[in-house]
């Protein structure tokens, strides 16, 4: 799954505003979420983190040719603090990597993820070859096959998957694109400091991730933090505890 870049069409989901000063005072210390491809800061939404102020990475269009470590660079514009917590969702979770690998993080917690390019399904190859033209006829076609995507990605709730289909309709398919040959050409094999991986073993966009996870959700799938928030709710908790550096 990858993300949906921003726009400024009518009607389209906007981050959430900056939290104001008297927010601050209960939000101690921010938290960097990246999104994956198909989703934006919405699947993030139900999460509660007490102490921590979310500040959702905003995809930029992706330049022609740009590579995955260029536009981390660009992303990382938009961190403002020091040792920042990233947490990143399915390609998010690529795309926190390689931000991680250009920086001094706190703690990298990817989710429903690959940490190295050996855990990308072979699958994804079958996209690599999608022709441009092809994308926006594709990006309609997920109205038609919603159900099927709705399986792939562990969602049978009424609301996550109308919540899950406005987003795919989001999505910018030149991001779309190049995001998925991103993800198909991804070899890394370098692993950031403090990295933790929580992953489902339902998980059937990246199914083989969470056999070498740092933490396993029995029964979890793709979207587990949107569909199981309190429980990811608590496992994040639990894992910013276990941070090595000093808020």
């Amino acid at each position: 799954m990858v993300g949906t870049a921003p726009s400024s069409s009518k009607g389209k989901a906007e981050a959430p505003a900056i939290a104001k000063d008297s927010d601050l005072a209960i939000a101690e210390r921010e938290i960097y979420f990246v999104s994956g491809l198909g989703a934006d800061w919405r699947v993030f939404q139900r999460l509660q983190l007490e102490g921590y102020r979310p500040v959702h990475i905003l995809w930029q269009r992706p330049q022609r040719r740009e590579t995955i470590e260029q536009y981390a660079q660009r992303l990382l514009e938009q961190v403002t603090t020091e040792k920042p917590i990233f947490v990143g969702l399915s390609f998010g979770g690529l795309m926190a990597i390689e931000m991680a690998k250009l920086s001094n993080p706190a703690q990298v917690i990817v989710i429903s993820s690959a940490t190295t390019g050996a855990q990308i399904p072979a699958y994804f190859k079958v996209f690599r070859w999608l022709p441009v033209q092809l994308v926006v006829p594709f990006k309609q076609l997920l109205w038609a096959v919603h159900g099927l995507l709705n399986w792939l990605f562990g969602l049978n709730n009424r609301d996550d998957c109308s919540l899950f289909k406005q987003v795919l309709v989001d999505t910018d398919p030149w991001f779309l694109k190049w995001a998925i040959n991103r993800v198909v050409s991804w070899r890394n094999q370098m692993l950031p400091e403090h990295l933790v991986h929580i992953h489902g073993d339902r998980d059937r966009v990246f199914p083989f991730g969470y056999r070498s996870a740092d933490v396993v959700v029995p029964g979890g799938g793709h979207l587990m933090v949107l569909n199981r928030a309190e429980e990811l709710s608590q496992l994040l908790m639990a894992t910013l505890a276990t941070s090595p550096v000093e808020s």
